[in-house]
């Protein structure tokens, strides 16, 4: 899998440019085999096969992998009662030697927080 080093240290116009480089050079098989390399945390898309959860298997030295499933509409409860809405089923595995319990649940309050809020 390529991998997109220093993310978080990234702006959008930047991450979007990394991101579009990995892209064409995985299309036009042209990456460096250090592109393939190095990676802490993969994301895997199962969701484009149907899928809806998963149990990715980490393998060192990555730490987490992060999946998604397929979005749907779902029924939901709410105060007003059932709703339909739209789900983007999540499925986190990590390596519990790096990573506790909490940490792992903060961290997917967190992508899901702002999944929420994404325009």
């Amino acid at each position: 899998m390529p991998v997109l080093r220093d993310a978080g240290a990234l702006d959008a116009g930047r991450l979007r440019s990394a991101l579009n480089r990995l892209i064409e050079g995985a299309r036009q098989r042209t990456l460096a085999p250090g592109d393939l390399v190095g990676a802490t945390m993969t994301l895997t898309n199962y969701g484009m096969i149907a899928g809806l959860h998963a149990t990715p298997v980490v393998i060192p030295p990555q730490i987490a992998i992060l999946g998604s499933g397929r979005i749907g509409d779902r029924l939901r409860s709410g105060v007003d009662g059932p709703r339909v809405a739209r789900i983007l089923p999540l499925s986190l595995s990590y390596d519990h030697r790096c990573v506790t319990g909490g940490e792992a649940a903060r961290f997917l309050r967190a992508v899901i927080a702002s999944l929420e809020t994404a325009d």
